[in-house]
């Protein structure tokens, strides 16, 4: 027994405060809050480009058929309801096939 190997023991650390400092914006002088509050802004949806509004629509969490949809095209515009997107048109529930550059506006109806 006496040719047993040393057992590794490692030297004493000073105490560990790895979370003595908390930080706590509740408790942040009025000088900075100022500082950090900003406004915030809806985005404009006129700048949405009509491909984005349908990347939008087909996004949702509601069944894309159920969601009225007006489409505005050079000579006229439609209430609609949209049964799905191929390629670069939209198919509606009435079979009406409509190209996507055709399209100059869509909004989406409540």
């Amino acid at each position: 027994m006496k040719n047993l190997p040393k057992v590794y023991k490692n030297k004493k650390l000073n105490k560990i405060e790895n979370n003595s400092q908390v930080f706590d914006s509740l408790k942040v002088p009025k000088e900075n809050k100022e500082v950090r509050e900003t406004k915030v802004t809806k985005p404009i949806k006129k700048s949405i480009s009509v491909k984005k509004k349908i990347k939008e629509l087909l996004e949702q969490n509601n069944y894309i058929f159920n969601t009225k949809v007006k489409i505005t095209l050079e000579n006229k515009e439609k209430i609609i309801n949209i049964a799905g997107v191929v390629n670069n048109h939209v198919i509606t529930m009435d079979n009406e096939i409509i190209k996507i550059e055709d399209i100059i506006n869509l909004e989406i109806l409540d």
